[in-house]
């Protein structure tokens, strides 16, 4: 189990979504379920919306950085990296 802060990116339109995890290996199958269905939370429609245009396979997962199991950590890991990335699904 990895804990971390990764990132999604879509290959075709290079918009990129930066999270957290305490097990990063999970997050990423779970994310894929999530879209598939649709059901990622609302404020990321445009993720979900190039999810479900583009599919699965434009999309590549990445790990950022791996940290210790500390939630306020990987928050805080996640917003430097959201500062330097600006990643689109963010906003």
């Amino acid at each position: 189990m990895t804990s971390g802060v990764y990132i999604m990116t879509n290959k075709i339109n290079r918009r990129r979504f930066i999270g957290y995890s305490e097990n990063l290996e999970y997050r990423f199958e779970d994310n894929r379920k999530v879209l598939q269905n649709g059901k990622f939370t609302p404020k990321h429609i445009l993720l979900i919306d190039d999810y479900q245009q583009f599919g699965e396979e434009a999309f590549i997962c990445g790990i950022l950085e791996v940290t210790v199991n500390d939630s306020s950590l990987m928050k805080q890991r996640a917003r430097y990296w959201r500062r330097i990335i600006q990643p689109e699904y963010n906003q």
